[in-house]
């Protein structure tokens, strides 16, 4: 009987956390359908490189604006409506997309998809971390860093496909597959927002809202169905004894001493995790292939090897968070990262192309996908006091967001100024001062509960006993 019990809380529990981490799927869609649109839209626009700068990271602006409009929403309206509105935003800069007829239109309905990718980023793994017990925590959450990569890998066979009927002209429409093929490409993404906001409705709110709502019946129903009677009541006990304790924090709260070790952390793990180049593999790699000597259409095939890898090394991550602990992990996946750049910088120095160049791109997508792009949305989603969480967090993914924009705006811009190897020494030298942190400064949140997180920086009585 407690087995069979098991087995459908368990059930639950994947399946409310695969419906929240779907907005990681239209984030991952969202940010790397302009890989598959540069030549096109370059061509089309007549772009320069700060405005193809602008095109691919204005959607990276959209979501540190998103993150921060999150910040000031969640608590008010609560995580499962913030989820549906996320989709819905989404889900028109799509078909806006598609159909802008200029660049100016282009950007705003790209920058408006941002905002509801930020939203999303941040309201998922919060979500995922309150409605998830603390032994299944670290894989939960690195549930949402999986459903990003499957949207990378969905997407770039989405827009290979598009590309490829498009050369071959077969049934298809002038002005959507044949001489504009890309806004094909935007528009595609209508489907899965589409998908996402309507099972987004059949999600449960977080027990941790409910109880700050005065509904503690339907916070206990939920905790009852994920974890079993007996640990709901503690788990309930738990968060109304945070809450009844706990001021109503605003974000000038935030930079008070009180705060300021994870906020610090947060803030770090958010530059450092964002500013090792993945945003210009992603976003640039069929760019960066055509320089190693292939085609477009070989480019964008490298690229799904590349799309895949990211996939299928973030279940690594998922297997080993919450065995090896979140330290331990990010530890070796910096130094594989940061060995990985350093042989890419080389090989573009010495002028080496093809197969070279791309295994080394394969291998710094491994380490990254099985370590920092995962491990960092698991940490920020659970090192903060309650009463600071929704805000906290969404200050860090702002972090996340100003970094990945950054980098994908100047790219094209440093390319013109100094050899493409060079500007991986730099990313290098990012992923070394990742790993500083995580050696010296990160604590192991392995096993604790999302309440008993937030006390590992009070040396007050309620923290006696818990592990360090």
């Amino acid at each position: 009987m407690e087995h069979s019990f098991l087995n459908k809380s368990s059930g639950y529990l994947w399946y409310i956390s695969f419906i929240a981490a779907f907005g990681g799927f239209l984030f991952g869609y969202d940010v790397i359908v302009v890989s598959g649109v540069i030549p096109q839209v370059v061509s089309q626009f007549e772009l320069t490189s700060f405005q193809l700068g602008f095109l691919v990271s204005c959607v990276l602006w959209g979501c540190a604006i998103g993150s921060v409009i999150s910040g000031f929403i969640l608590d008010s309206f609560g995580r499962k409506r913030v989820l549906v509105t996320s989709a819905f935003t989404i889900l028109v800069s799509a078909i806006w997309s598609g159909l802008a007829s200029s660049p100016e239109l282009l950007i705003v309905a790209r920058l408006l998809g941002g905002i509801g990718c930020g939203i999303a980023t941040t309201t998922c793994p919060l979500y995922i971390s309150e409605v998830s017990p603390e032994k299944k925590r670290g894989k939960m959450v690195t549930l949402y860093h999986f459903a990003v990569c499957l949207g990378i890998v969905f997407c770039v066979f989405v827009n290979w496909a598009i590309y490829l009927v498009s050369r071959s002209h077969i049934g298809c429409t002038s002005h959507f597959f044949l001489d504009q093929s890309w806004r094909a490409m935007f528009t595609a993404e209508a489907i899965p927002a589409s998908l996402f906001m309507i099972f987004s409705l059949s999600l449960p709110e977080s027990p941790r809202w409910l109880v700050q709502r005065n509904r503690a019946k339907e916070a206990r129903t939920l905790l009852e169905r994920i974890n079993g009677k007996e640990k709901a009541l503690s788990i309930a006990t738990e968060i109304h004894s945070s809450i009844h304790s706990e001021r109503k924090a605003t974000f000038s709260s935030l930079f008070t001493r009180e705060i300021r070790k994870p906020l610090v952390l947060g803030i770090l793990l958010s530059i450092f995790a964002e500013a090792c180049g993945i945003s210009v593999v992603l976003y640039y790699g069929p760019q960066l292939f055509e320089q190693a000597g292939l085609n477009l259409g070989t480019a964008l095939g490298g690229f799904s090897i590349i799309a895949i890898i990211n996939l299928l090394f973030n279940l690594v991550a998922m297997r080993y968070i919450d065995r090896s602990g979140r330290r331990k992990v990010l530890i070796v996946g910096s130094a594989g990262t940061m060995v990985s750049l350093i042989l890419i910088g080389l090989l573009y120095l010495n002028g080496q192309t093809g197969i070279l160049i791309i295994l080394c791109v394969i291998a710094f997508v491994a380490f990254f996908s099985s370590s920092i792009g995962p491990v960092k949305f698991v940490i920020i989603s659970e090192i903060f006091p309650s009463e600071f969480r929704a805000k906290a967090v969404s200050l860090c993914i702002l972090f996340v967001w100003l970094t990945s924009a950054a980098v994908a705006q100047l790219f094209p811009m440093m390319r013109e100024v100094m050899h493409t190897g060079s500007i991986f020494f730099i990313f290098a030298l990012d992923t070394l001062a990742l790993l500083v942190v995580a050696v010296f400064l990160l604590p192991e949140t392995k096993g604790l509960t999302i309440e008993e997180t937030g006390l590992l920086w009070f040396p007050r009585k309620e923290s006696e006993g818990i592990k360090q």
